[in-house]
């Protein structure tokens, strides 16, 4: 099964779990185990790849929704996957971007993890840098909103 395909199948399975207010759901196979659990007002899920693949988790949570976003003026920069956010390429170097800071289009904004694979997300536009709506380490899902570029 390949990455893409685990994600989708993620996303589907929560929904379903939402949907049918269910609050765990558990599935074993000779190379796949998938266990998704809701926590309520949040949600979680892990996701454990085929063993051969050294069993890598992506853990998923819905965050609190960005106040008004329709109000944000700027270029909204989401997550183009489920993963975890980080600021900066390690915990000793300095973060590649701040509030206020000038970037070009193709700068690296950030880095999202997923199944061990560091991600590095590029500004779509030339402009400023006017909000960071994650901190590194942050769990963050499909189309959570993360900088806005002005």
């Amino acid at each position: 099964m390949e990455l893409n395909d685990i994600q989708q199948t993620t996303i589907a399975l929560m929904d379903a779990l939402k949907a049918h207010g269910l609050a765990e759901l558990s599935l074993d196979a000779k190379e796949f185990k998938l266990k998704l659990r809701a926590h309520p007002p949040m949600q979680a899920a892990a996701v454990a790849a085929p063993a051969a693949a050294a069993a890598a988790v992506v853990q998923v949570e819905t965050p609190a929704p960005a106040p008004a976003e329709e109000e944000l003026p700027g270029t909204k920069v989401t997550a183009p996957l489920v993963g975890t956010f980080y600021a900066a390429p390690t915990p000793e170097e300095p973060p590649y971007i701040e509030v206020g800071q000038q970037v070009k289009k193709g700068d690296t904004l950030f880095i999202i993890e997923a199944m061990k694979t560091m991600n590095e997300i590029a500004a779509p536009c030339d402009g400023k840098v006017s909000r960071i709506l994650a901190q590194s380490g942050d769990m963050v899902e499909f189309g959570q909103l993360l900088v806005v570029i002005v």
